[in-house]
């Protein structure tokens, strides 16, 4: 390099790190007009070019440099911005790879690589690169916040978490560090905390479509959907064009019944985004598909077989997959695509985690030796004497939404949705171990009135249909001496199969494996014939679903009676009640009776696998 040349680079530089690119650029024409084919200068120009817009001159420059130094870290790093920018995916990976085998621990490189990477629809292998990014610089809050992207997608939702933490502890002000971890905590079933970080961004920036879109879904997940629907119908008047914002309104619009509406929002949000797991689901778990809909069944194949798809959205296309061949009658293809889903949803909630049946085994052994006859006659008389509560319990997808539905279309009862109160009391005050297990019980007694009173105002009696506090029935009665509890139940295999192909808002260890949802179902079985025999029988009432399909109203006079109140005709037509469904039972819920639900086991006769040995198990 000229000495000329030199002196003009060095002005050129001092000029590029002021901001000066106007004049940067003016300076390293004039070297290039010196010397074509300096490294240096090509350098510059083609960072200039990429930070301006000009993509062909940046090439052009950069590719020089890599004629003469392959070796360059720069060049193949701008070089691989430029391929992501104008997606060119494959050719940005390449790049960037060979940027950070040059440069090993350079934290940009390894961001740049995790963001191609990400921008390829490959998570898992970009957190590696984001983990690796951070391990060198512990002081960047962005890449902090793109290693929780990069968890959450792959459905490490714990890791996600601490990464969204420490990104917000180096830039609390973070608007989009507040609202993924939100979408972290929603996943967690940490709806309150979501709603926290939501309102915390919307005091920043008043008219951010996320923001609302999160507060929304808090909200709902929270049960306080009045005040939810503003907030999505924001979401989409500030951006009409956001396909998750769309595709959101549309499931809040299932919940609601309004089904017609949860469509025009599910295709808008798919015209928008073709390439997407969610709507597709939503969709297909929102209408019986028909011949009509082979055009999106053949979409949604075509999709799958790309394999492109983020892993969360993957595995909610295969759901609706599953859902759809369903509907169609191809049972054998709706299985096939039914146990991608769980085998994906396996992997994403637990990794290589097992579901640990002894120690399962043995917490129903706990609860059955602690919460005896005896405890309870003698802790009974101590308990909140309300009768506000009517617990619907029974194992997940055996019939409690329905019983609820119908329930709450009574003028005089609430309805409180699936209450994760009981579950986290009873792990949270290890109640078995306490000296002042009255008082405790008492100060969650109270707590939980409260609670169900702020949901359900001005009702006499309000429905907690959490299936699984049926784990909890015995601290609940203790508590709660006089609140009723219906125990619905559903034929063994419809139940066990229902629960392999529906997907879960939560995790549920034993959800996603067949032996295991057997195992877990035996364990329920022994509970609940514990429950049974200590519990009182005024107090404790099984309805079964196929019951309630073939005669409605004997079993809703049955549970009317139960919990104390007067017969309503309202309560025979439940598929009019309009308030918010928040579980997968939202569609079935919002139709007539019908028989379709009933012996659903005998269309995936060939494929029971260990369910098989629960068709001896009285229903």
């Amino acid at each position: 390099m000229s000495a000329q040349t030199e002196q003009l680079m060095a002005a050129a530089n001092r000029a590029h790190a002021a901001g000066q690119l106007a004049e940067a650029e003016r300076l390293t024409q004039q070297a290039l007009a010196f010397e074509p084919k300096d490294a240096g200068a090509n350098l510059l120009m083609g960072v200039l070019a990429g930070k301006t817009g000009r993509s062909d001159v940046a090439f052009r420059h950069l590719k020089q440099v890599l004629a003469v130094q392959p070796a360059s870290f720069e060049a193949n790093f701008w070089l691989s911005i430029l391929h992501r920018r104008a997606q060119s995916l494959a050719e940005a990976i390449s790049a960037a790879q060979r940027a950070v085998a040059l440069r090993p621990h350079d934290a940009h490189g390894l961001n740049n690589l995790g963001m191609c990477l990400m921008e390829d629809k490959q998570p898992a292998p970009a957190a590696e690169a984001f983990r690796k990014a951070v391990a060198v610089r512990q002081d960047m809050a962005p890449i902090f916040h793109n290693l929780g992207t990069a968890l959450y997608l792959s459905g490490r939702d714990k890791e996600a978490a601490e990464a969204f933490e420490q990104a917000l502890r180096l830039a609390p002000n973070s608007v989009d560090s507040l609202l993924n971890l939100g979408q972290v905590k929603i996943s967690q079933s940490k709806p309150e905390e979501a709603a926290k970080l939501a309102e915390r961004a919307l005091k920043m920036t008043p008219q951010a479509p996320a923001a609302h879109l999160l507060l929304a879904s808090a909200l709902v997940e929270d049960s306080r959907t009045a005040e939810a629907e503003k907030h999505f119908r924001r979401a989409v008047e500030l951006n009409p064009n956001d396909a998750q914002a769309q595709a959101l309104l549309g499931q809040r619009y299932q919940s609601l019944g309004q089904f017609t509406e949860a469509n025009e929002h599910l295709s808008r949000s798919l015209e928008l985004e073709p390439r997407q797991g969610f709507a597709y689901f939503a969709y297909a778990f929102n209408n019986r598909m028909t011949n009509a809909d082979l055009p999106m069944v053949e979409r949604m194949e075509a999709l799958a077989q790309e394999s492109r798809l983020a892993p969360r959205e993957m595995n909610l296309l295969y759901y609706g997959l599953g859902r759809a061949w369903e509907s169609l009658g191809n049972f054998e293809r709706s299985m096939r695509f039914y146990d991608e889903a769980n085998s994906g949803a396996k992997a994403l909630k637990f990794g290589a985690g097992a579901f640990d049946r002894e120690a399962y085994a043995r917490k129903i052994d706990d609860w059955i030796e602690r919460f005896d006859k005896p405890f309870l006659d003698a802790n009974r008389p101590a308990g909140n004497p309300s009768e506000l509560p009517v617990f619907i319990v029974g194992m997940m997808r055996s019939g409690t939404t329905l019983a609820e539905q119908i329930l709450s279309s009574h003028p005089k009862i609430g309805a409180a949705g699936e209450q994760r109160f009981w579950p986290a009391f009873q792990a949270q005050m290890s109640p078995f171990r306490q000296r002042n297990l009255t008082q405790l019980t008492k100060e969650g007694a109270a707590r939980y009135i409260r609670h169900l009173e702020s949901i359900a105002p001005r009702n006499r009696r309000i429905t907690d249909k959490m299936p699984s506090n049926y784990e909890s029935l015995g601290v609940i009665h203790m508590a709660l001496p006089n609140a009723r509890i219906i125990h619905f139940k559903r034929h063994p295999v419809d139940t066990c199969l229902s629960i392999y192909l529906t997907p879960n808002r939560v995790p549920v260890e034993f959800a996603h494996d067949r032996e295991n949802i057997t195992f877990a179902y035996e364990q329920y079985l022994r509970l609940m014939a514990h429950w049974k025999s200590v519990l009182p029988a005024d107090r404790f009432l099984e309805v079964k679903y196929e019951d309630v399909v073939e005669n409605r109203e004997f079993e809703a006079r049955r549970m009317l009676e139960f919990v104390g109140m007067e017969w309503n005709d309202a309560v025979l037509h439940h598929e009019l009640n309009q308030r918010n469904v928040n579980t997968p039972s939202l569609w079935q819920v919002r139709q007539p009776i019908y028989r379709s639900s009933v012996d659903r086991w005998l269309n995936f006769e060939p494929w029971l696998g260990s369910f098989r040995k629960l068709l001896n198990v009285p229903a």
